[in-house]
């Protein structure tokens, strides 16, 4: 699976000299919330780097494939001394969550040309997820922290505000859902904020 995403980075990277319409790229911030069955609900703050590619472009439309890579980390770290001696708490984790996306979009960000002051986007693909997480298993006296890894179908619907001179940049709002199918079975909903250059 990890083959496929960098074949697919590869391409997208190398499709942009040739034929693409419009190449763009993404820096922002999110918060990741990933729950399952057998482990205990995990926020992460991410940090977020999306190129995407935009084709069948017309004045104010297109179709895009991108991969929008968000790397989190999550967790609290604690240490202290009491009569008893030194201690300390952690559970620091991360998580890598890369989905490989075909959307349709419409209005600012979707063309090259396109002026729109507001834009809009949704769409579908597959996406691939590692971290840790806390097993809950009925028996576990003391929970584990283990890295677990699952891919599954994802979907993401958002906004884009454009800014500058003729909106050639803009400000991107996206919300984000990833139901894992294989593992530990995730459910990964993400909120991230990108400017798009």
């Amino acid at each position: 699976m990890k083959r496929i995403f960098l074949l697919a980075a590869i391409g997208l990277a190398s499709v942009k000299s040739s034929v693409a319409q419009h190449f763009t790229h993404g820096l922002g911030v999110g918060i990741f919330v990933e729950d399952a069955k057998r482990t205990n609900a995990k926020g992460s703050f991410t940090f977020t780097y999306s190129p995407r590619l935009s084709f069948a472009e017309t004045e104010n439309t297109s179709l895009s494939i991108g991969i929008p890579l968000n790397i989190g980390f999550s967790g609290t770290y604690s240490g202290g001394y009491t009569s008893d001696g030194y201690y300390e708490e952690n559970d620091l984790g991360y998580m890598i969550n890369v989905p490989l996306m075909l959307n349709f979009n419409i209005g600012a960000g979707s063309a090259k040309g396109c002026q729109d002051r507001m834009g809009f986007f949704v769409g579908a693909g597959y996406a691939y997820h590692i971290g840790t997480v806390e097993d809950n298993l009925i028996g576990n006296v003391y929970p584990h922290t283990e890295t677990e890894s699952a891919t599954g179908l994802a979907a993401n619907i958002g906004l884009r505000i454009g800014v500058g001179h003729k909106k050639k940049h803009n400000i991107e709002i996206r919300s984000s859902y990833m139901r894992g199918m294989s593992s530990y079975k995730p459910h990964v909903f993400g909120a991230n904020c990108l400017f798009n250059f």
